[in-house]
């Protein structure tokens, strides 16, 4: 029997370690935190369940995954129907878009000019090397203005010029307003807006995946960040100080920790393109009303450059659950730079900012009674322009050991949704061979179909 160690827990390397134990290997499951699921874990605020951020599981899901999922969790597998709402041009309009709320929300000028750079698009040449000239060619520039080139700089905290195409393809599925309105038109129909989330948060989908690991004989341990894995005759992975030794390693940690990790170190090139990379970071707010509920939507996204926010869900929305009757909580999440003014806010100073710009967008006055925080530090990848050439050499990159292998939304340092870092963690499982040596081409295979990931939201 081989041995196998996954660092990780987050769903990617749950279902690594999980499906690497099934295959008849000795695994043991790293996680640095006190608890599974990375940023998809669930937690209690005010006794209600709550996610960090807004997540949801999508019909995307390839069908064999999706089917192991409704296997762990049952009934606890809610279908549900999106109903969330985005400020453009100061008006309030459902989201995901449909034909009949465009028409009544959006006012007219805005949808004949969106019109209009549909005629157009036939007529837009240039060079596209950025963001915003990839989505203005594809969209039309009314669409980039007003909506995903102040969107994109709130994300990723750099001007959408300053930003990668390659950004624009994995975060833009719409390559013209047409195939707008054709998704507008799927979603007038109420499965054309399903999807998927489990009755106790986000969250039990790592949980259940942790147990059924465990159930299959993975050694979890959580506490434990890897500070060194060592290539010599066996693969010693270091952390919480011990030591131990294995066959192979997969690893879904943040690479500037890995390669601070590997011993023989990378080249240093690739030590110094790991660091040029920037992540941007998140605080999530969570205010808790006194009122059954703030509003029936289950989010708001807020694209406009003035507010800080953006995008707020409401938690009971997002399932049918025994929630307290008399209490909500709302989460905001607010895209910032970690150790800025934001960050080293304090947490009443932070829930008043929230409820100060809910008020301004026209929402009422959460009033809220409490506020919680948590902050996440890598969120959002920033795939700057001028760090694109240290980009392309850290997704080329393998390590330099065969017994090495990288595979997850930190990882690879991309911004995959849940369904997609699960696929990968399945993959990762799948090349792992009976004696524990890696099938490292069938592993560039897998590699080039990441590649083709498009975020769903």
């Amino acid at each position: 029997m081989s041995r196998i160690a996954v660092i990780g827990a987050g769903p990617a390397g749950l279902l690594a370690a999980l499906e690497t134990a099934e295959a008849g290997h000795d695994v043991v499951l790293y996680e640095a935190a006190g608890r599974v699921g990375g940023m998809s874990a669930s937690f209690e605020v005010a006794g209600q369940r709550v996610d960090y951020g807004s997540h949801r599981l999508h019909p995307a899901t390839d069908p064999d995954l999706m089917a192991r999922i409704r296997n762990l969790l049952g009934d606890d597998l809610q279908t549900r129907i999106r109903n969330g709402r985005i400020r453009l041009e100061d008006r309030w309009v459902s989201f995901p878009l449909q034909p009949g709320p465009m028409v009544k929300e959006l006012p007219f000028g805005f949808s004949a000019r969106v019109g209009i750079d549909t005629l157009k698009k036939p007529l837009r040449r240039g060079e596209v090397d950025s963001f915003d000239k990839a989505i203005s060619q594809r969209l039309g520039p009314t669409v980039a203005e007003r909506f995903y080139r102040p969107y994109a700089q709130k994300l990723y905290g750099e001007p959408a010029d300053d930003l990668t195409v390659e950004l624009a393809d994995k975060r833009v599925s719409a390559t013209s307003p047409l195939q707008i309105f054709a998704k507008a038109l799927k979603a007038a129909k109420a499965d054309g807006r399903t999807f998927f989330y489990p009755r106790n948060g986000y969250g039990q989908i790592s949980d259940a995946l942790g147990a059924a690991g465990i159930n299959a004989g993975v050694d979890q341990r959580l506490c434990a960040p890897v500070e060194a894995i060592r290539c010599t005759e066996d693969v010693e992975v270091t952390a919480a100080s011990a030591t131990d030794k294995f066959d192979a390693v997969l690893s879904s940690m943040p690479i500037d920790l890995l390669v601070r990790a590997l011993e023989p170190a990378p080249d240093p090139a690739v030590v110094d393109a790991v660091d040029a990379l920037r992540t941007r970071a998140m605080i999530l707010i969570y205010l808790v009303l006194d009122r059954p509920q703030f509003t029936p939507f289950d989010a708001h996204y807020f694209p406009d450059a003035s507010i800080h926010t953006s995008r707020l869900s409401e938690c009971k929305n997002y399932r049918n659950a025994d929630d307290p009757a008399g209490q909500t909580v709302l989460c905001a999440e607010v895209p910032c730079w970690v150790d800025d003014e934001l960050w080293n806010s304090t947490d009443d100073d932070l829930g008043a900012l929230v409820a100060d710009e809910l008020i301004r967008s026209g929402l009422p006055d959460p009033q809220h009674v409490a506020t919680e925080t948590r902050r996440q530090a890598r969120v959002y990848p920033t795939y700057e322009r001028a760090h694109a050439g240290s980009r392309a050499l850290v997704e080329a990159w393998e390590p330099e050991d065969p017994r090495v292998l990288v595979f997850g939304r930190q990882g690879l340092s991309v911004p995959d949704n849940i369904h997609h870092v699960m696929a990968m963690g399945r993959d990762a499982a799948a090349v792992v061979r009976v004696d524990g040596t890696i099938d490292h081409d069938a592993w560039r295979r897998a590699r080039t179909r990441f590649a083709e990931h498009v975020v769903q939201d």
